[in-house]
């Protein structure tokens, strides 16, 4: 589940800095590579650029997903994602390039008219460094961002295997923070 803090107005914003509370919105699931990696990996820094201003802030809680640690059986010990490193520990995974990537590759795919489908054939990238799909890839990365550029800051990772809405109260199907 990606995590967006976001503030109704420069008054809000000034508010969340100065109180330290920062209230959580859903992102989504089944987009495209390009979104996917804005929400879940660099929309992850803007986030923890945005926590480092929180002058009464504590910690910074990030949820991600449990899948970021691949397809393995039995007891999984947690540990970071380092800064470009694939899921079985081959370093070569550049953010930046990924971002010109999806800059220029999808310009490109727009101007020669290419279909939805072929758009979203951005999978291949996740594929490419291990992880099973765009979701669980653009998480990761937003982890190593985290992990990089946090500083003093405590950074938390939260890394639940499901996330799902009420059965019953206060009504069917609930999610805080979506209206």
């Amino acid at each position: 589940m990606a995590i967006l803090y976001t503030a109704r107005t420069k008054e809000h914003a000034q508010r969340l800095v100065t109180t330290g509370r920062l209230h959580p919105s859903l992102g989504l699931f089944h987009i495209k590579y390009d979104v996917a990696l804005g929400i879940n990996t660099f929309g992850a820094s803007h986030v923890l650029n945005f926590s480092k201003k929180c002058v009464k802030l504590q910690l910074h809680l990030h949820i991600s997903t449990a899948y970021v640690s691949g397809k393995r059986e039995g007891l999984i010990q947690e540990s970071p994602l380092k800064m470009g490193m694939a899921l079985k520990g081959v370093l070569g995974l550049d953010l930046d390039k990924e971002k010109k990537l999806v800059e220029g590759g999808l310009y490109e795919l727009k101007e020669h008219e290419a279909t939805k489908e072929a758009i979203s054939l951005t999978m291949k990238r996740a594929l490419k460094f291990e992880w099973p799909n765009t979701y669980v890839f653009t998480k990761a990365m937003g982890e190593m961002l985290l992990g990089h550029y946090k500083d003093d800051l405590p950074v938390v990772i939260i890394r639940p295997t499901i996330i799902t809405s009420t059965y019953k109260e206060p009504f069917p199907d609930w999610i805080e923070g979506i209206r």
